[in-house]
């Protein structure tokens, strides 16, 4: 069976769309650390860096991007210092990826927020600026390095824990499997 050339053309395309997509991917990346580097005071250090989290010897630093219609999109970072934090538990998700939630003394962070809000319907995008005094971080495994400086340096500056915890899905296997197959089966 001879390949069509459209067929050709189609996969070269995908290849082409997928190398746009990760190429947009590494400058997205590569925008969030230079933000991140540029929030850093002079003479502090780096201790380690994973995606949106950068830890320093005195603080650790988050960064998220909110997308906004004429500008674009824009960087928003809050920093937390160790000396901050009041106390601090350890969490796992359902698949054993870890979690940090820290409490701190309240912290103001620009957030999307529903522009319109009527009763309990909610809609439209707006930024405002939320009142925050706990932050939960999320990591990729218990390897991330910016997970084993946070929960090292916690851990050496003996601020309290809090109960560890588990974000669990709702239901068990059994009802989440059941429920899918019904879904599948009606189709």
């Amino acid at each position: 069976m001879a390949i069509t050339p459209r067929l050709c053309s189609a996969s070269v395309g995908a290849n082409h769309q997928e190398s746009h997509i990760a190429r947009r991917a590494h400058q997205r990346r590569a925008q969030r650390e230079a933000f991140l580097r540029a929030q850093l005071e002079p003479g502090e250090m780096v201790v380690a860096h994973r995606d949106a989290v950068m830890v320093t010897d005195r603080r650790l630093l988050f960064a998220w991007e909110l997308h906004r219609a004429l500008e674009g999109p824009s960087w928003f970072c809050d920093a937390i210092a160790f000396e901050e934090v009041a106390r601090w538990s350890l969490g796992r998700r359902h698949d054993e990826r870890p979690l940090l939630h820290l409490d701190h003394p309240t912290h103001v962070r620009t957030e999307r927020v529903p522009a319109h809000n009527l009763l309990w319907f909610h809609w439209g995008n707006a930024e405002a600026e939320v009142v925050h005094d706990d932050v939960t971080l999320a990591f990729g495994s218990g390897r991330d390095e910016a997970f084993r400086a946070i929960f090292t340096r916690l851990q050496h500056m003996n601020i309290p824990r809090g109960k560890d915890f588990l974000v669990a899905l709702p239901g068990t296997r059994e009802e989440r499997t059941r429920g899918s197959r019904a879904y599948l089966r009606r189709l």
